[in-house]
């Protein structure tokens, strides 16, 4: 076999293997849903990358023909790769972090991975890739139905499949580009004639599974993006097909059929068993109201308030949470306090590349359709199928954001449908008028063997050993391992790798800190706990100097090891970039009452409460420290609504009456939740032991008497409280 062929044979195994990475799970890593994919990925392209540029050098063959599309992808990374540069915080930007391993890094990555697919494979590789991918996706789908059985646990918990993805919306996105794909390939079979019931049941069959695991996610905008991606495909055929009576009529068919599916939905969408079902359940309660749904326009929001601070280049990757902490929505409270993504694929890209980068992302989109149509390498089914594909998975992304499974998924049709439609309209090669002498293929080949190597040590090997010896620092040791001074050891060895993994491990050792302030250890071990947990948090906040999260994390950090003062300079510092933000408000309003200054701690938990009223969490706290001060008129106008609503039993409310010995108060908190939860014994006898200790043995014997005809099975626990209470001796549990 000649050097050249060899190298090729490399390439395209290379090529193969990436369908196989959504088996992944990379159980020794810390983000193992995440990080193994994308190291994976990122190491084979590396290594493709570089054995095609060898063969391109001498054969112009290899190289990619001139295509709109790879202008328009190249085009896209190089504008994003400038507003990462100049963005909040480039390092971040280009790198990333374990979390999410996107960045500028993973956009080159794509760029390469493209311009390998359209220069190498062929329509006849790109059939047998293709299925391979399908045969992928099955496996992928037992996965999800052993899920469904018990038989493997889901991992994000609850009922939505994820199977080896971890997410939910992930596999959702995965499934949504396979089942256009099969449907694709069955249509191809037809189209060449090379069809038979056979085949027709096996690419059926595989659809059927395909969306079965599709709808068990339960991934509302990942549904309706099928849905509309189907729709579109028929209503295309419907309008175009009209020469041939069978594809018209199947078109017509799909049409109808979706109608009537949409149309049987919302009549029925209220009916008692649209509950049993989590996906059907799941689509019957999207509303504006809804609580995820309207995170999603409190979010959309706050990203176009930083979108106009920055509206040409925007702010960089990874860097939507210094706007979600600036400009955080009081609101948001239910949700996540950190926010990285705005769940929008148009507000992450104006967000990270402003109108250019977002305007350069719509223009791979254009370019990829243009080509689709204009070519005519393309029937009308396999046009329809495609223009479905990209709306299903444009539409899902309206609610997610991307993970590496997707942006391969992405590169993959986009590179198909590249080297198609170049193919029949004959595109020249790029640089095909210079090559090197074929003999000279060896010395190439020696060369980028170098590159590779160098490409994967410089980019994966520190963050990948970073990694690793973070899961070994989370791993609890034994005194007979080294126990928590082996642990010390070993976050220093993960931070001494200088990664951008650094600020996940700092984060790690914060809060393992924290946990080590109140634990069985010696003095000089939570010291030097404490000691590198404060040094390497304070070099992540000057890191990133515009983002709330480390001073937040320090000022907790100080806190747990008592030093208030310390604690409440970074917490003011985390307040400054993120002023309304109520778990920091909570934080510094608890050691300004720790300091003395009460009234300082009373007007913060006062303005978390006004900016978000509905937020039962600040109204609490406020509560509490108004009676804690005396301030009862105030206090019982602030309750007032708790107890209207039957959640005002809270054991900080309690314990503030009860340092006073206001038993009538507890009776108050307590009777609102006999009122709201009338069958709960034990806020029965709660309400019966206040009035007991208030000194009112009537309204004590009546409440337990109330009880035994409310709720018969705690009748004989109630009748001997009763004859204890007559005779003095009572201690109701």
């Amino acid at each position: 076999m000649n050097l050249e062929k060899f190298l090729r044979g490399v390439v395209l195994a290379g090529v193969f293997a990436i369908p196989f990475i959504p088996l992944i799970v990379a159980q020794s890593m810390f983000f193992p849903f995440i990080t193994g994919k994308n190291f994976t990925f990122r190491i084979i392209v590396e290594i493709i990358f570089s054995l095609w540029l060898a063969l391109a050098f001498v054969n112009p063959e290899y190289r990619p023909r001139r295509s709109m599309t790879l202008y328009a992808i190249a085009f896209f990374v190089l504008m994003i790769g400038i507003s990462d540069v100049f963005g909040a915080n480039p390092m971040k930007s280009i790198w990333s972090n374990y979390e999410r391993m996107e960045g500028w890094v993973t956009l080159a990555h794509l760029l390469m991975f493209f311009t390998v697919l359209t220069s190498m494979l062929s329509e006849k590789v790109w059939q047998w890739f293709w299925h391979t991918s399908i045969g992928v996706s099955v496996l992928v789908g037992f996965y999800g139905i052993f899920q469904l059985m018990g038989w493997i646990t889901i991992n994000q918990g609850g009922l939505r499949l994820d199977a080896t993805f971890g997410n939910a919306i992930y596999l959702g996105i995965y499934m949504i580009f396979h089942l256009f794909i099969t449907a694709f390939m069955w249509q191809n079979r037809w189209r060449e004639g090379n069809f038979n019931w056979g085949i027709g049941v096996m690419y059926g069959s595989i659809m059927a599974l395909q969306a079965f695991i599709l709808f068990f996610t339960a991934s509302r905008g990942v549904m309706l993006g099928l849905i509309g991606g189907a729709f579109l495909s028929a209503l295309i055929l419907v309008i175009m097909s009209s020469q041939s009576k069978n594809a018209w009529r199947a078109s017509m068919g799909v049409v109808a059929g979706i109608i009537v599916l949409v149309g049987v939905f919302f009549l029925v969408k209220d009916a008692a068993f649209m509950k049993k079902i989590v996906p059907l359940q799941r689509l019957a309660s999207i509303s504006f109201t809804e609580t995820t749904i309207a995170s999603r326009f409190l979010n959309a929001g706050m990203a176009i308030t930083g979108i106009k601070q920055h509206p040409l280049l925007g702010w960089g990757q990874e860097n939507y949470n210094i706007i979600f902490n600036k400009n955080y929505d009081p609101r948001m409270y239910g949700q996540e306090q950190w926010f990285d993504r705005t769940h929008n694929i148009i507000f992450d890209w104006l967000v990270a590349g402003g109108l250019i980068g977002f305007l350069a992302y719509v223009l791979i989109y254009m370019a990829s359709l243009i080509a689709l149509w204009r070519s005519g390498a393309f029937t009308i089914p396999e046009r329809s199928i495609l223009t479905g594909l990209l709306v299903a998975y444009a539409f899902s992304i309206l609610f997610v954001f991307d993970n590496i499974t997707s942006y391969i998924m992405f590169m993959l049709v986009l590179a198909y449908i590249a080297v198609r439609s170049e193919e029949t309209r004959g595109m020249a090669r790029l640089f095909s008028g210079v090559s090197a002498p074929r003999n000279t293929l060896a010395a190439f080949a020696g060369g980028v063997v170098l590159l590779a190597g160098g490409m994967v040590w410089a980019i994966n090997w520190a963050p990948i050993q970073a990694n690793w010896t973070l899961i070994q620092a989370l791993t609890p040791k034994s005194p007979e391992q080294g126990g928590v001074d082996k642990t010390i050891e070993l976050f220093k060895q993960s931070l001494a790798y200088d990664t951008f993994g650094n600020q996940e491990i700092r984060e790690q050792l914060a809060q393992g800190s924290m946990s080590a302030a109140g634990a069985n250890l010696t003095a000089e071990q939570k010291q030097q706990l404490f000691t590198l947990a404060t040094d390497e948090m304070k070099k992540q906040e000057t890191s990133a100097p515009e983002d709330a999260r480390f001073p937040f994390f320090l000022g907790i950090l100080y806190g747990a090891y008592g030093q208030p003062q310390e604690a409440h300079t970074h917490l003011e510092r985390a307040l400054e970039l993120s002023p309304t933000k109520q778990t920091i408000k909570f934080q510094l309003a608890a050691v300004k009452a720790q300091l003395g200054d009460t009234q300082a701690a009373l007007a913060l938990l006062k303005s978390a409460h006004e900016e978000a009223p509905d937020f039962p969490e600040p109204r609490i706290m406020y509560a509490a420290m108004l009676v804690e001060m005396g301030q009862d008129a105030q206090a019982d106008a602030v309750i007032k609504p708790l107890i209207d609503s039957g959640v005002a039993a809270d054991q900080r409310l309690i314990n503030v009456y009860l340092a006073r010995n206001r038993f009538d108060k507890i009776a108050e908190l307590w009777a609102s939740k006999v009122r709201a939860i009338p069958n709960d014994p034990q806020a029965r006898f709660a309400l019966a032991a206040s009035y007991y200790a208030a000194g009112d043995k009537g309204k004590t014997i009546q409440v337990l008497e109330q009880a035994a005809k409310d709720i018969p099975a705690i009748a004989a626990q109630t009748g001997s409280y009763i004859e204890q209470v007559k005779a003095g001796t009572i201690k109701i549990q």
